[in-house]
């Protein structure tokens, strides 16, 4: 009979025994089963917040095609300035671009190159423009010499030339003028430089740009 109430004893301390363990395991854990992964969204939230970026916003939109083409333009406008400026030092004729020189070139020389004037009108000899080709007039002086050129610019893509320059571009780029004089039988200004032995007159119709550009002697 001993024997059996010491049996039955320890099988209680058995039992007893394991129930403390099992608690005691469940209560040991640390918690980091139960928490949720770090994710790489998180992680690129926290970078995004460091660095400054905003990665809700696509990349800025690129330049207009519009815009593109118009400052594309201007730019042309402003070499053909700058280019009228830099040959009239040396008293050439920027188109057409054949060597012509105000007081030395003579009236056979331009027409051995590119033939006669299509037009002649009060003293100056018209040469009209086509294909994107400027339109032209020269004057000659009693002994057949340049004495006068004028450059009107080209109809077609006219922006890219002669359209395309303003009175504040000229002092941009030219500086001030000589002189400004009215004309007064068409009411167009006409805006002098005096480069080198010469004078650059860009005449301005009511537009605010140069209906033509005229390379000629410096007159003072």
């Amino acid at each position: 009979m001993e024997r059996i109430k010491w049996m039955l004893m320890v099988a209680a301390i058995s039992v007893l025994v394991a129930g403390c363990t099992k608690a005691n395991d469940n209560n040991g854990q640390t918690g980091a089963e139960n928490k949720p992964p770090v994710t790489n969204e998180t992680n690129d939230a926290a970078d995004n917040e460091s660095t400054g970026k905003d990665t809700s916003k696509g990349q800025t939109e690129s330049q207009s095609p519009e815009t593109s083409v118009e400052d594309e333009q201007k730019q042309m406008a402003l070499d053909t300035l700058k280019d009228l400026a830099a040959r009239a030092k040396e008293g050439k004729v920027y188109r057409p671009d054949q060597g012509f020189v105000i007081g030395k070139t003579t009236r056979k020389d331009v027409y051995n190159t590119i033939g006669e004037a299509e037009e002649k009108d009060q003293g100056y000899e018209h040469y009209h423009g086509s294909m994107g080709n400027p339109s032209v007039a020269f004057k000659y002086d009693g002994d057949g010499v340049l004495e006068e050129a004028r450059y009107f610019g080209t109809n077609v893509e006219r922006q890219t030339n002669l359209g395309g320059i303003t009175e504040e571009d000229l002092t941009e780029q030219l500086g001030k003028p000589d002189d400004i004089r009215k004309i007064e039988a068409t009411g167009e200004k006409n805006i002098r430089y005096h480069v080198g032995e010469f004078e650059l007159q860009f005449i301005i119709g009511d537009n605010g740009t140069p209906d033509h550009v005229n390379l000629k002697k410096w007159q003072g």
